[in-house]
Protein backbone atom coordinates (compact mmCIF):
# COMPACT_ATOMS: atom_id res chain seq x y z
CA UNK A 1 0.00 0.00 0.00
CA UNK A 2 0.74 3.39 -0.12
CA UNK A 3 1.11 6.21 2.20
CA UNK A 4 -0.16 9.45 1.99
CA UNK A 5 -0.06 13.18 3.76
CA UNK A 6 -1.85 15.99 2.53
CA UNK A 7 -0.53 19.96 2.49
CA UNK A 8 -2.30 22.87 2.34
CA UNK A 9 -0.14 26.14 1.83
CA UNK A 10 -2.94 28.29 3.69
CA UNK A 11 -2.65 31.97 2.37
CA UNK A 12 -4.51 35.46 3.75
CA UNK A 13 -7.60 36.29 1.21
CA UNK A 14 -6.47 33.22 -0.80
CA UNK A 15 -7.97 30.13 0.75
CA UNK A 16 -8.17 30.93 4.37
CA UNK A 17 -11.80 31.39 4.75
CA UNK A 18 -13.80 29.14 7.05
CA UNK A 19 -15.58 27.71 3.92
CA UNK A 20 -12.41 26.97 2.23
CA UNK A 21 -10.99 25.31 4.83
CA UNK A 22 -14.14 23.10 5.96
CA UNK A 23 -14.42 22.13 2.30
CA UNK A 24 -10.39 20.57 2.21
CA UNK A 25 -11.12 19.18 5.44
CA UNK A 26 -14.07 17.41 4.86
CA UNK A 27 -12.97 15.81 1.22
CA UNK A 28 -9.81 14.74 3.28
CA UNK A 29 -12.32 12.75 5.62
CA UNK A 30 -14.16 11.70 3.06
CA UNK A 31 -11.43 10.03 1.38
CA UNK A 32 -10.05 8.13 4.99
CA UNK A 33 -10.11 10.21 8.67
CA UNK A 34 -6.38 8.69 8.67
CA UNK A 35 -4.78 10.76 5.96
CA UNK A 36 -2.65 13.53 8.20
CA UNK A 37 -3.47 16.79 6.93
CA UNK A 38 -0.48 19.48 7.24
CA UNK A 39 -1.94 23.46 7.21
CA UNK A 40 0.96 25.84 6.30
CA UNK A 41 2.07 28.94 6.54
CA UNK A 42 2.09 31.40 3.78
CA UNK A 43 5.14 33.41 3.50
CA UNK A 44 5.38 36.28 1.25
CA UNK A 45 8.55 35.81 -1.45
CA UNK A 46 9.40 35.50 -4.08
CA UNK A 47 6.48 37.08 -6.54
CA UNK A 48 3.47 36.68 -4.13
CA UNK A 49 4.57 39.64 -1.70
CA UNK A 50 1.20 41.59 -1.86
CA UNK A 51 -0.16 39.91 1.35
CA UNK A 52 1.09 39.27 5.00
CA UNK A 53 2.60 36.15 5.88
CA UNK A 54 -0.32 33.76 7.22
CA UNK A 55 -0.93 34.19 11.67
CA UNK A 56 -0.71 31.91 13.55
CA UNK A 57 -4.46 32.10 14.59
CA UNK A 58 -5.29 31.07 11.15
CA UNK A 59 -3.42 27.77 11.30
CA UNK A 60 -4.52 26.82 15.01
CA UNK A 61 -8.46 27.93 13.50
CA UNK A 62 -7.76 25.87 10.21
CA UNK A 63 -6.59 22.57 12.44
CA UNK A 64 -9.53 23.22 14.25
CA UNK A 65 -11.70 22.84 11.67
CA UNK A 66 -9.72 19.54 10.59
CA UNK A 67 -10.28 18.27 13.69
CA UNK A 68 -14.13 19.38 13.91
CA UNK A 69 -14.56 17.19 10.09
CA UNK A 70 -13.29 14.33 12.19
CA UNK A 71 -9.42 13.87 10.74
CA UNK A 72 -7.36 12.16 13.48
CA UNK A 73 -4.12 14.04 12.77
CA UNK A 74 -4.10 17.67 11.90
CA UNK A 75 -0.48 19.66 11.81
CA UNK A 76 0.07 23.45 11.75
CA UNK A 77 3.51 24.39 10.48
CA UNK A 78 5.93 26.31 8.69
CA UNK A 79 6.20 28.45 11.63
CA UNK A 80 8.56 26.34 13.51
CA UNK A 81 7.49 26.34 17.33
CA UNK A 82 4.85 29.23 17.53
CA UNK A 83 2.03 26.91 16.76
CA UNK A 84 0.85 25.69 19.95
CA UNK A 85 2.54 22.22 19.89
CA UNK A 86 0.06 21.13 16.88
CA UNK A 87 3.31 20.05 15.21
CA UNK A 88 3.26 16.92 17.03
CA UNK A 89 1.35 13.57 17.06
CA UNK A 90 -0.89 12.57 19.28
CA UNK A 91 -3.05 9.64 19.90
CA UNK A 92 -6.64 9.92 18.89
CA UNK A 93 -7.82 7.62 21.29
CA UNK A 94 -6.31 8.95 24.19
CA UNK A 95 -4.18 12.03 23.11
CA UNK A 96 -1.42 10.86 24.53
CA UNK A 97 2.03 12.69 23.14
CA UNK A 98 3.24 10.20 20.34
CA UNK A 99 5.75 12.02 18.39
CA UNK A 100 7.27 15.22 19.42
CA UNK A 101 8.85 17.77 16.56
CA UNK A 102 10.23 21.02 16.20
CA UNK A 103 9.70 22.16 12.80
CA UNK A 104 10.97 19.43 10.69
CA UNK A 105 13.04 17.40 13.38
CA UNK A 106 11.67 14.65 15.36
CA UNK A 107 12.82 15.38 18.86
CA UNK A 108 10.56 12.57 20.47
CA UNK A 109 8.96 9.38 19.17
CA UNK A 110 7.51 6.98 22.01
CA UNK A 111 5.52 4.95 19.42
CA UNK A 112 5.75 1.36 20.15
CA UNK A 113 5.86 -0.97 17.12
CA UNK A 114 3.51 1.98 15.61
CA UNK A 115 0.73 1.69 18.98
CA UNK A 116 0.45 4.13 21.78
CA UNK A 117 2.23 3.10 24.82
CA UNK A 118 -0.55 4.19 26.66
CA UNK A 119 -3.46 2.94 25.50
CA UNK A 120 -2.04 0.35 22.63
CA UNK A 121 -4.48 1.84 20.49
CA UNK A 122 -2.79 1.39 16.76
CA UNK A 123 -1.63 4.81 14.86
CA UNK A 124 -2.29 5.07 10.86
CA UNK A 125 1.16 5.30 9.29
CA UNK A 126 4.18 3.19 8.14
CA UNK A 127 6.35 2.77 11.16
CA UNK A 128 9.32 0.88 10.94
CA UNK A 129 13.06 1.79 12.21
CA UNK A 130 14.77 4.88 10.83
CA UNK A 131 11.75 6.29 8.91
CA UNK A 132 11.26 8.84 12.11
Amino acid sequence: GMWIEIVTLVIPDYNDSDEELTGIAEFIASVSIDIPWHVTAFHPDYKMKDREGTPVATLLRARGIGKQAGLKFVYSGNIPGQVENTENTYCPGCDEPLIIRIGFRVKNNYLQNGHCPKCSQSIAGRWSEGLI
